[in-house]
Protein backbone atom coordinates (compact mmCIF):
# COMPACT_ATOMS: atom_id res chain seq x y z
CA UNK A 1 0.00 0.00 0.00
CA UNK A 2 2.72 2.24 0.86
CA UNK A 3 4.54 1.57 -2.01
CA UNK A 4 1.46 2.13 -4.53
CA UNK A 5 0.79 5.84 -2.09
CA UNK A 6 4.56 6.91 -3.45
CA UNK A 7 4.08 6.23 -6.87
CA UNK A 8 0.61 8.09 -6.80
CA UNK A 9 2.31 11.02 -4.93
CA UNK A 10 5.77 10.69 -8.06
CA UNK A 11 2.83 10.69 -10.21
CA UNK A 12 0.96 13.50 -8.72
CA UNK A 13 4.34 15.74 -8.81
CA UNK A 14 4.89 15.63 -11.86
CA UNK A 15 1.36 16.22 -13.10
CA UNK A 16 0.23 13.38 -14.86
CA UNK A 17 -2.50 12.20 -11.75
CA UNK A 18 -6.18 12.19 -12.23
CA UNK A 19 -9.04 13.72 -10.15
CA UNK A 20 -9.98 10.45 -8.75
CA UNK A 21 -5.86 9.51 -7.76
CA UNK A 22 -5.52 13.06 -5.83
CA UNK A 23 -8.88 13.04 -4.26
CA UNK A 24 -7.31 9.37 -3.18
CA UNK A 25 -4.47 10.93 -2.16
CA UNK A 26 -5.99 13.18 -0.68
CA UNK A 27 -8.66 11.84 1.07
CA UNK A 28 -5.22 9.80 2.68
CA UNK A 29 -4.11 13.23 3.77
CA UNK A 30 -7.11 13.36 5.79
CA UNK A 31 -7.16 10.12 7.46
CA UNK A 32 -3.20 10.90 8.41
CA UNK A 33 -3.79 14.28 9.82
CA UNK A 34 -6.01 13.21 12.34
CA UNK A 35 -3.68 10.40 13.00
CA UNK A 36 -1.12 13.01 13.46
CA UNK A 37 1.95 11.76 12.25
CA UNK A 38 2.46 13.82 9.35
CA UNK A 39 0.23 16.96 9.92
CA UNK A 40 2.76 19.72 9.28
CA UNK A 41 3.75 18.16 5.76
CA UNK A 42 0.05 17.47 5.03
CA UNK A 43 -0.83 20.96 5.98
CA UNK A 44 1.73 22.58 3.97
CA UNK A 45 0.47 20.32 0.61
CA UNK A 46 -2.74 21.50 1.39
CA UNK A 47 -2.22 25.25 1.53
CA UNK A 48 0.02 24.72 -1.87
CA UNK A 49 -2.73 22.67 -3.43
CA UNK A 50 -5.34 25.75 -2.82
CA UNK A 51 -2.46 28.35 -3.20
CA UNK A 52 -3.55 30.28 -6.65
CA UNK A 53 -0.49 29.99 -9.09
CA UNK A 54 0.69 34.07 -9.41
CA UNK A 55 1.39 35.01 -12.92
CA UNK A 56 -1.71 33.65 -14.30
CA UNK A 57 -4.71 35.93 -14.83
CA UNK A 58 -7.89 34.68 -14.90
CA UNK A 59 -10.04 35.71 -17.28
CA UNK A 60 -11.67 38.96 -16.55
CA UNK A 61 -15.30 39.82 -17.12
CA UNK A 62 -16.06 41.57 -20.29
CA UNK A 63 -15.65 45.06 -19.47
CA UNK A 64 -18.02 47.21 -21.28
CA UNK A 65 -17.26 50.08 -23.21
CA UNK A 66 -20.06 51.27 -25.08
CA UNK A 67 -18.72 55.18 -25.13
CA UNK A 68 -15.92 53.66 -27.52
CA UNK A 69 -18.28 51.51 -29.79
CA UNK A 70 -20.49 54.73 -29.84
CA UNK A 71 -16.72 56.99 -30.93
CA UNK A 72 -15.91 54.06 -33.48
CA UNK A 73 -19.23 54.50 -34.88
CA UNK A 74 -18.80 58.20 -35.33
CA UNK A 75 -15.59 58.30 -36.62
CA UNK A 76 -16.25 56.40 -39.29
CA UNK A 77 -19.69 58.74 -39.74
CA UNK A 78 -17.33 61.48 -40.19
CA UNK A 79 -14.79 59.73 -42.03
CA UNK A 80 -17.36 58.54 -44.87
CA UNK A 81 -18.86 62.23 -45.20
CA UNK A 82 -15.74 63.87 -45.05
CA UNK A 83 -14.84 61.53 -47.91
CA UNK A 84 -18.44 61.99 -49.79
CA UNK A 85 -18.29 65.91 -49.40
CA UNK A 86 -14.21 66.24 -50.29
CA UNK A 87 -15.51 63.67 -53.43
CA UNK A 88 -18.11 66.24 -54.44
CA UNK A 89 -16.07 69.04 -54.32
CA UNK A 90 -13.49 67.69 -56.32
CA UNK A 91 -16.18 66.84 -59.41
CA UNK A 92 -17.05 70.62 -58.96
CA UNK A 93 -13.75 71.65 -59.66
CA UNK A 94 -13.11 69.31 -62.52
CA UNK A 95 -16.36 70.85 -64.08
CA UNK A 96 -15.39 74.13 -63.77
CA UNK A 97 -12.13 73.58 -64.86
CA UNK A 98 -13.78 71.39 -68.15
CA UNK A 99 -16.08 74.63 -68.84
CA UNK A 100 -13.12 76.86 -68.55
CA UNK A 101 -11.34 74.55 -71.49
CA UNK A 102 -14.17 75.06 -73.56
CA UNK A 103 -14.50 78.76 -73.13
CA UNK A 104 -11.31 78.83 -74.25
CA UNK A 105 -11.39 76.62 -76.69
CA UNK A 106 -14.49 78.55 -78.42
CA UNK A 107 -12.95 81.54 -78.02
CA UNK A 108 -9.98 80.49 -80.01
CA UNK A 109 -12.20 78.87 -83.09
CA UNK A 110 -13.61 82.68 -82.44
CA UNK A 111 -10.06 83.98 -83.48
CA UNK A 112 -9.23 82.15 -85.82
CA UNK A 113 -12.68 82.40 -87.95
CA UNK A 114 -12.06 85.86 -87.84
CA UNK A 115 -9.21 85.31 -89.50
CA UNK A 116 -10.49 83.54 -92.06
CA UNK A 117 -13.06 85.91 -92.55
CA UNK A 118 -10.84 88.50 -93.37
CA UNK A 119 -8.84 86.61 -95.83
CA UNK A 120 -12.21 85.92 -97.62
CA UNK A 121 -13.25 89.14 -97.46
CA UNK A 122 -10.63 89.90 -100.42
CA UNK A 123 -11.64 87.13 -102.07
CA UNK A 124 -15.00 88.85 -102.74
CA UNK A 125 -13.55 91.65 -104.34
CA UNK A 126 -11.22 89.64 -107.32
CA UNK A 127 -14.40 87.38 -107.71
CA UNK A 128 -16.50 90.53 -109.14
CA UNK A 129 -13.44 90.91 -111.36
CA UNK A 130 -13.57 87.95 -113.79
CA UNK A 131 -17.81 88.14 -113.71
CA UNK A 132 -17.26 91.49 -115.66
CA UNK A 133 -14.58 89.44 -118.32
CA UNK A 134 -17.29 86.56 -118.47
CA UNK A 135 -20.04 89.12 -119.53
CA UNK A 136 -17.63 90.57 -122.30
CA UNK A 137 -16.88 87.18 -123.57
CA UNK A 138 -20.15 86.21 -123.65
CA UNK A 139 -21.33 90.01 -125.94
CA UNK A 140 -18.40 89.94 -128.03
CA UNK A 141 -19.77 87.10 -129.79
CA UNK A 142 -22.86 88.94 -130.68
Amino acid sequence: MENKNEKLWEKYWKGETTLEEENLLFSEIEADQEEGSLKDFYSGIETIRLEKPKGISLPLRKQQYPWQKLAAVLLVFLTLTACWWGYREYEKQQQELAYQQVVEAMGKIQVNLRKGTSQLEGMEKIKYLNTGAHWYENNKNN
